[in-house]
């Protein structure tokens, strides 16, 4: 179950200290993820994180029940889990749905006295995709709802891989371009919507147009992608 960061902020609840053992595993796993080192389709399993994270089997095993529970991973049966493959309908999906809650959490987000941007670490080459990632994740944060954190969340962790690909390729420059101008409008947060909604939609059209050409080359960095993309099809259709 996907449990947002802010939740217990939002509902007047003081967060715990510290942090478990699950919950120390499924954040080392995500970092996995997201640090790109593994290809789309590609199985994990829990053997090999375990000693590549030094952690215990079964805290590694249970972070990896929670992200398939949350979409971040896949579950086939009598197979084990895998990365998402990235296919292109799936990831039109996804960019239909996220556009449709991150304008909705736009009309919603309340405006602030003055505008403190997303923190967001300094990651190499990939920071322009946090840093974007960041700003989708404020927005569904200023609108106060959890579900809709919850879809935003998911949309960032499945896209990032090809946000990663296209800060690396010939479309940067364009990238990091349309993502200044986002960064811009966000000071109007709560104040001009129209503002923020023009320049987040086009930062989300660039991104799409991009897609036709990193999807096919992070996924030919996987000689296993299109056979757990079909495997992947055959169990969610």
């Amino acid at each position: 179950m996907w449990v947002c960061d802010h939740a217990a902020q939002c509902r007047g609840i003081e967060p715990p200290r510290t942090r478990g053992k699950a919950d120390a595993a499924y954040d080392a796993v995500v970092h996995l993820l997201y640090s790109y080192g593994l290809m789309p389709g590609q199985q994990l399993s829990d053997v090999e994180l375990s000693a590549k994270l030094n952690i215990g089997r079964t805290p590694v095993r249970e972070a990896l029940i929670r992200l398939a529970a949350e979409g971040k991973v896949i579950s086939i049966p009598q197979k084990g889990y895998f990365t998402r493959p990235l296919t292109e309908w799936a990831i039109a999906d996804s960019y239909a749905v996220a556009r449709e809650i991150l304008a909705f959490a736009l009309a919603r987000a309340e405006p602030q006295a003055r505008y403190q941007p997303a923190s967001c670490e300094a990651l190499s080459s990939a920071e322009p995709a946090r840093r974007a990632e960041a700003i989708f994740t404020e927005i569904g944060q200023r609108a106060s709802n959890c579900e809709m954190c919850k879809i935003i969340d998911k949309f960032c962790f499945c896209t990032h891989p090809l946000r990663v690909e296209i800060t690396a390729s010939e479309h940067s420059h364009s990238f990091r371009r349309s993502l200044a101008t986002l960064k811009d409008a966000m000071p109007q947060l709560g104040k001009a919507t129209s503002v923020v909604q023009s320049a987040l939609m086009s930062h989300l059209d660039f991104e799409q147009r991009a897609l036709t050409h990193v999807l096919g080359v992070v996924n030919g960095r996987s000689l296993n992608a299109s056979i757990y993309s079909e495997q992947f099809m055959s169990v969610q259709r």
